[in-house]
This record gives C-alpha cells, sequence and structure tokens, in this order.
C-alpha cells in the first residue's frame, strides 16, 4: 500500500492543481474517517478518494477523445459529451486507476466511477465517496457542516441529502441533468 499510495501522490501532483490535489487529499481523509466508523476498508476508500478525481484537469475535449479512444462504457455517453463532457472526469479516472495503477478491485472503481453522477444500488464504499467528495473540509457550501455531522452517524441518509442537494443546485442554476443523476435518485426515492 505504501508504493501504491507512494505513486498515486506522485501522479496527482504532476496531473492536477494544487487546489485539485488538496481536496483530492482532503477528500481521503474524510472518507478513511467515514469508512473507519461504518465497518468499510479504509485502504480501498483510501485509495478510491485519492483517485476519484485524477482526471479532474483533462479538458472535455480530452475527457471525450480518451472515452472514445480507450473505449470507456459510459450510459448516456452521446448526451453527456454534448451537454456536460467534463462529467466524464470520473469515468476516465476510473480508468486511469485500472490502466495506470493496476486497480482491480471492483468496489474501488465502482466508487471513482460514480462519485459524480450515482448509480442505483450503490456500494456503501461508493456512498461514502459520494459524500466525502461533497462534504471534505475544503468544501465551503451551504449544508456542509450538517452533511458532515450527519455522514458520521447516517451514511445512508448523507447520501440522500447530498444526492438531493447536488439536483437542486443544478436545477437552481438552470445547468443540464444527468438522466443518471434521475435514475439514481428515483432508484432511492422508490426505497424511502
Amino acid at each position: 500500500m505504501k508504493n501504491l499510495e507512494k505513486n498515486i501522490f506522485e501522479y496527482l501532483s504532476r496531473n492536477l492543481s494544487p487546489k485539485r490535489f488538496e481536496h483530492s487529499y482532503n477528500v481521503s481523509e474524510f472518507a478513511v474517517k467515514l469508512a473507519s466508523l461504518h465497518g468499510e476498508n479504509i485502504l480501498k476508500a483510501r485509495v478510491a478518494a485519492l483517485l476519484h478525481d485524477c482526471a479532474k484537469n483533462m479538458s472535455g475535449v480530452e475527457l471525450v477523445k480518451l472515452c472514445a479512444r480507450a473505449k470507456i462504457k459510459v450510459r448516456y455517453f452521446e448526451e453527456i459529451k454534448k451537454n456536460a463532457p467534463h462529467l466524464l472526469h470520473s469515468h476516465v479516472s476510473a480508468y486511469i486507476a485500472r490502466k495506470h495503477f493496476n486497480i482491480k478491485d471492483k468496489n474501488i472503481l465502482a466508487a471513482i466511477e460514480n462519485h459524480t453522477l450515482g448509480r442505483t444500488d450503490m456500494s456503501v464504499l461508493e456512498k461514502i465517496i459520494f459524500v466525502a467528495d461533497f462534504a471534505s473540509i475544503d468544501r465551503k457550501h451551504k449544508h456542509v457542516s450538517k452533511i458532515r455531522k450527519l455522514a458520521m452517524v447516517n451514511p445512508e441518509e448523507a447520501f440522500i441529502y447530498v444526492l438531493a442537494d447536488g439536483i437542486k443546485y443544478v436545477v437552481d442554476k438552470g445547468l443540464w441533468l444527468c438522466r443518471q443523476t434521475v435514475d439514481t435518485w428515483n432508484y432511492y426515492a422508490k426505497k424511502n
């Protein structure tokens, strides 16, 4: 793990802005804390959190080209490509984790891939990364302290809150809302 973590830090320092690097580190710290509290594997949480945004500094054009060239399967790819190609960073980050760091653990890869749009039937680790990304210590939005506290006691509720807050943000800004996020919301809304 030490060598893997060292390699990840080196990669991130070369490929991310200092602010994005700091965010990835902060997400990993919060994810490890949540994993420890909720009986999840802290090493998997650390790796997934560190790599969740490893493709974030790529342009939308670069993300689209890499997805096409590497034949990365992305649900709603054409819609995302047309309306919000930056959302592809999560799929490309999972691809980098697999190809560059030889990560084979499906739960780690799913946590990286789904930290932005979510998906139906997410694992606890996926939800932890989703929430940690939204509520890491560098985040300053309106409900962040409430979400941090909630995540410590009930990661499921925190996940639903983050999902709803993210959707509200996109709608309030008049931005395009990906159908995958709508599918995620509808799946979990039925369960409540």
